[in-house]
């Protein structure tokens, strides 16, 4: 009866694996992946994922375009216009990807302290004269120049995307201790 009982309960220990390894590729597939794309033609940035939603501007077709890694939203994507810093909707089959990069490990946050709280801590601080345009774990934060801005993160992995007018972004993936503080400081 215990070979039984062994034999029956492979299968169901089999089919869990096999349906969190799904759930985590379906739940998270572009998480690990900044998108960059342009326009085949001239198209409506949207200020919201819909038809109704304001439009913010006309993007050309020669704008670099960073497709954010979340959830297509009635046909939407999130995107940030590299030449105008800023982000909108633009209709998802309108987006023509052209290479997708994996974020890598970087270190641009560098230790401050301790806090007491047991979270991560993270200071932001623009030392440019330039406008950021900042993505942390799926949160947009626009730094005007000079500015500093603190967050607070509970999760340790922190993948993040950051632009400014004309510059070609910087990305990547840190894994943070909790606990900690921390700072990124924004140079050109």
């Amino acid at each position: 009866m215990v070979v039984c009982l062994n034999l029956v309960m492979k299968p169901i220990i089999s089919k869990s694996i096999i349906f969190l390894l799904l759930l985590a590729v379906y739940k998270f597939p572009l998480y690990g992946q900044l998108k960059l794309g342009g326009t085949r033609s001239e198209i409506n940035f949207r200020e919201g994922p819909g038809l109704n939603s304001r439009i913010l501007s006309t993007i050309s077709s020669s704008n670099l375009l960073v497709i954010l890694p979340r959830e297509v939203q009635n046909g939407f994507v999130e995107v940030f216009d590299i030449e105008s810093n800023s982000f909108g909707f633009v209709y998802e089959s309108l987006i023509k990807v052209t290479d997708t990069l994996n974020f890598q490990k970087q270190h641009f946050f560098e230790r401050s302290g301790e806090n007491e709280n047991g979270d991560i801590e993270i200071e932001l601080i623009n030392r440019t004269d330039k406008s950021l345009f900042v993505w942390i774990n799926k949160n947009i934060i626009n730094l005007t120049p000079h500015e500093k801005k603190n967050l607070i993160f509970n999760d340790q992995e922190i993948i993040y995307f950051s632009s400014a007018p004309g510059l070609y972004p910087v990305f990547g993936r840190e894994i943070l201790k909790k606990g900690n503080s921390y700072k990124w400081n924004f140079t050109i």
